[in-house]
């Protein structure tokens, strides 16, 4: 007999654990979550969500709920730079998440920390229809042919049986479900602990009236970030000292964390009530695979990076939507299991990619050895420039790159789709914005044939300069002629494109959706 049963079990509650289950319910699949700790953790650990990832909330109707929630403070954007808060000020710069996008998207970064994100990806997947489950853990489960049984425990201890087709493994760095799979890891290691200090403390006479998102303190006694959680007026702060990496794991006791928060304000006897303290590695790591079986890897037990450059958590969400849709198709047999396997193809070099950038960046605040300035990319290619290689995607080349400068986007397939203002009726939109559950047809002026051409998968459809305005950007930006057609997959990147109007759209449209789907033979 089996309690529960579910098409995706989900493990793990986080960034990536939620936006696995709000992506999976968005396509109609309703997965089960299941937590081991009893709530949302109230730390805000990735400090903010990525134009890439407000790209994928604004395509879903999230986006403005996201940034009306911004963290406090979040639109001076400054950093503070200090001996500690009451003492010498150093200086003052730009923070690290205003920079310009340089036309490649529409919408920027919102400066959101994760324990303000989390919960509205929660409620929006319930809403839609996700089994979400905290104070559960997973006590065991095996994999067969035709799915996945687990053994999960609740917060009375008592146990219930699951049968799920697929597992999702979103639980964490130490992830035991990658480690029990013996899938190892590479990457450059430790290289330092972080730790969060939740607090409260009156110390508007110390902020007196600066304006700033976060300052960065540094003395003999303290080097870390201070930051507001609350809104003025509630004395909520946290305090994300740095340690050494022979710390290593260990408690800090609420004197030792009092101690720490005095230090970094500069007042020795300053009252303050510690209300919770966690820590964690800082490290440079990539699982060998993504997959083993029925068994998916996503964020942190996937790969774990610096924080610097914010792009660790937002990874992890990006993960979680390119998984998603193939997932969904699997299970409603419009395609064959084998789409599954471009999750791994496609996701390991990228992460393998941005990890190393969250490294660079890292390693900046002491210096640069030319070798490693030399693989520096910039920000807009980090976030927008993956080009993926894989049997969901019909390539027109040999060309091995993991990215390409999105500034001067190519529109081949494989790339996501290059960014253009047009209109829908009296609204901007880009293709990334119309880029949701379906495979997203868009034609040239004069290609209207191929929107006329029947598939066997729901196709959205949209005619450049009828249903879509634009200022005659399109074919050059996407490399096609006055009757070419692109075809965007749900994550919103390129799957295909024909530069002309093919003798036979319909059978030209019916073979690509066949091989992308792996169904070949029907085409």
């Amino acid at each position: 007999m089996t309690d529960d049963e579910t098409p995706v079990l989900i493990v793990g509650g986080s960034l990536a654990g939620l936006a696995s289950a709000l992506f999976l319910a968005r396509h109609g699949v309703r997965p089960l979550l299941v937590e081991r700790h009893p709530e949302i953790s109230a730390h805000p650990r990735a400090q903010a969500a990525s134009p890439r990832t407000m790209e994928l909330l604004d395509a879903i109707g999230l986006g403005d709920r996201v940034r009306a929630a911004e963290t406090p403070n979040a639109q001076y954007g400054d950093i503070l730079q200090v001996r500690s808060l009451a003492g010498d000020e150093l200086g003052r710069f730009d923070g690290p998440f205003r920079h310009d996008t340089h036309g490649v998207s529409r919408t920027g970064w919102t400066l959101i920390g994760q324990d303000r994100l989390e919960p509205i990806l929660r409620a929006e997947a319930e809403r839609l229809g996700a089994d979400i489950r905290f104070g559960t853990e997973l006590v065991r489960y095996t994999q067969d042919a035709d799915g996945v049984s687990a053994v999960v425990r609740g917060a009375d201890g008592a146990e219930r049986t699951v049968r799920a087709g697929y597992l999702i493994a979103a639980d964490g760095h130490r992830s035991p479900i990658r480690s029990g799979l013996g899938i190892g890891t590479t990457g450059r290691g430790t290289f330092g602990r972080q730790m969060i200090i939740l607090f409260r403390a009156d110390l508007d006479q110390y902020v007196a009236g600066r304006k700033f998102f976060l300052c960065f303190v540094s003395n003999p006694e303290v080097h870390g970030v201070l930051g507001q959680l609350g809104a003025a007026g509630t004395e909520l702060w946290c305090l994300a000292p740095s340690l050494r990496p022979e710390d290593g794991h260990q408690e800090y006791p609420p004197e030792r964390c009092v101690a720490l928060v005095r230090a970094a304000v500069g007042v020795p006897d300053l009252p303050v009530t510690v209300t919770d303290a966690s820590s964690w590695e800082i490290a440079a790591r990539v699982a060998d695979r993504f997959r083993e079986r029925r068994v998916f890897l996503v964020g942190d037990s996937a790969h774990v990076m610096p924080p610097t450059g914010g792009f660790g958590g937002n990874l992890g969400i990006q993960d979680a939507h390119n998984l998603a849709w193939k997932l969904a198709l699997v299970l409603r047999g419009a395609a064959a299991p084998g789409l599954l396997d471009s999750y791994e193809r496609e996701r390991l070099p990228i992460a393998g990619f941005t990890v190393e950038q969250g490294v660079i960046r890292y390693l900046q605040r002491s210096g640069l050895d030319p070798e490693v300035a030399a693989r520096h990319h910039p920000e807009a290619t980090v976030l927008f420039g993956h080009r993926y290689r894989s049997a969901a995607v019909l390539t027109e080349d040999d060309d091995p790159a993991v990215v390409e400068d999105p500034r001067q986007a190519s529109g081949r397939p494989g790339t996501r789709a290059a960014y253009l203002p047009l209109r829908l009726g009296d609204r901007e939109v880009s293709l990334a914005d119309l880029a949701d559950r379906d495979f997203l047809l868009v034609a040239a002026p004069g290609g209207q044939a191929w929107l006329d051409a029947p598939a066997d998968v729901p196709l959205a459809r949209y005619l450049v300069g009828s249903d879509l305005a634009d200022d005659g950007q399109f074919p050059a930006r996407y490399g096609v002629g006055d009757t070419g057609a692109v075809l965007i997959r749900p994550d919103g990147f390129v799957a295909w494109r024909a530069t002309e109007l093919a003798e036979d759209p319909a059978a030209t449209l019916r073979a690509v959706l066949g091989r992308l789907l792996g169904h070949p033979a029907t085409a």
